[in-house]
């Protein structure tokens, strides 16, 4: 079983490797373990394929037969994803060879933007983006959660490209592709838009002789904010609209309404797994008031770290989504690359070494093992094991903690971009 460490040190070792190279290496490994798939599934009770492949296939299928995806149970996701799924009737691998390669996307991107922020012919950086597109892509969750069938590496993908072009000025582009992809397939990205808005404001220079006012006058006329902020708003309710006159009111409820009343009793890595199993079947207005206030701790973070660290937003989303998943009222395995995907981009951020590296994994992997072992003890053991699962999910969210904290202690101030400093570049 690769550790924490394995990962990293293979990670410096392929500095030496193209970023070509290790993009190429990372594509025929998830080809393998598409392949892998098929036979583990054959031989073992326990399923490679993600169960939710098979869901998001049928619904391509019937697309296909002209009807709504929504006749198919448990399918809660936006029309696109079934429509990119159409290609599973011919080949049914072939959902996710696309996932796999929407995995090296988010590689590619986040090399591109981490690499474009250094010095041109600084060899050690250069070396460093290497290793981080390495950590990445042979990072084995990562490479699991893709070949597996989850599509959740499609809205990394969309995040990172809103990114990428946010990074080169690009505003309407980046809103549209945030709009009517990221949002559109998932609403967390919803929680960037606060750094996004303040990161395209002209501020006050220098910072620290300039008055309250001048700030507020600069929050109040941020017009490149209020632009982004519109067209992506616009786009995803666009898009919204044409799917409700598509599919009607099934749409709403399933692939929108769904996620907020959406309690989950299994599987569920968040402290608030155990009340709300012991509160299924009961009052559903105490289940929503829980579920309602759960969302406080994540909204106060999400807004202290975007006033806090909106000039360096790749820096910024990480942390804003470890904390968002951390504290969410429902966390499962593949929400974790919704911040694992910007490993190739915040190392330009942090000052901390390979050590540092393995140490941070080695306690996020073991939190997630401790959990992983009660769960198995009460589901295939039959154990009554749930308050180790619950004191296990209270660890988890301490070591989340531990990360975030450890990570903004090392944060290394990035060289300000700010759009009145490039008009004179």
């Amino acid at each position: 079983m690769r550790t924490s460490s394995d990962s990293v040190r293979t990670a410096e070792q392929l500095q030496k490797w193209s970023p070509q190279t290790v993009l190429k290496v990372a594509l025929a490994a998830r080809l393998i373990l598409v392949f892998y798939g098929n036979i583990h599934d054959y031989f073992f009770n326990v399923g490679f394929t993600d169960v939710d492949y098979h869901v998001v296939s049928d619904a391509g299928r019937l697309v296909v037969q002209g009807k709504s995806p929504f006749e198919r149970a448990t399918y809660r996701y936006t029309p696109i994803l079934s429509w990119m799924m159409v290609p599973n009737v011919l080949f049914y691998d072939c959902g996710k060879i696309i996932f796999s390669l929407f995995d090296i996307l988010v590689g590619w991107l986040g090399y591109e933007i981490a690499f474009q922020a250094g010095t041109s012919g600084d060899e050690a950086y250069s070396s460093r983006c290497t290793a981080a597109l390495a950590l990445w892509l042979f990072f084995p969750v990562t490479a699991v959660v893709s070949t597996r069938g989850n599509a959740d590496v499609v809205i990394c993908a969309a995040v990172m490209l809103s990114l990428y072009l946010l990074e080169r000025k690009r505003i309407v582009a980046s809103a549209l592709v945030y709009g009517c992809l990221a949002v559109q397939f998932k609403i967390y990205p919803i929680i960037y838009l606060p750094s996004i808005f303040l990161s395209l404001a002209e501020w006050p220079q220098p910072p620290s002789k300039a008055s309250w006012k001048a700030y507020a006058v600069a929050l109040v006329s941020n017009w490149r904010g209020y632009l982004y902020t519109f067209v992506a708003l616009a786009s995803c309710s666009s898009l919204v609209a044409v799917f409700y006159f598509i599919y009607g009111w099934t749409y709403l409820d399933e692939s929108l309404l769904y996620h907020f009343k959406r309690v989950d009793i299994r599987h569920n890595f968040s402290p608030y797994h155990l009340l709300f199993y012991l509160s299924y079947g009961g009052d559903a207005t105490f289940l929503r008031l829980i579920g309602t206030l759960a969302f406080l701790p994540q909204c106060l973070l999400v807004v202290a770290f975007a006033f806090r660290f909106y000039h360096d937003l790749p820096f910024c989303w990480f942390i804003s989504t470890v904390a968002f998943v951390a504290f969410n009222k429902v966390c499962t395995s593949q929400y974790f690359i919704w911040y694992l995907c910007f490993i190739p981009v915040i190392h330009r951020s942090l000052k901390i070494s390979g050590g540092d590296c393995a140490k941070l994994l080695s306690v996020w992997l073991a939190s997630q093992g401790l959990w992983l072992l009660a769960a198995y003890a009460l589901e295939f053991q039959g154990y009554n094991s749930f308050i180790f699962m619950w004191l296990s999910s209270l660890l988890m969210l301490g070591s989340n903690v531990y990360i975030l904290r450890f990570t903004i202690q090392h944060y290394v101030w990035k060289e300000d971009t700010s759009w009145k400093q490039l008009k004179h570049d």
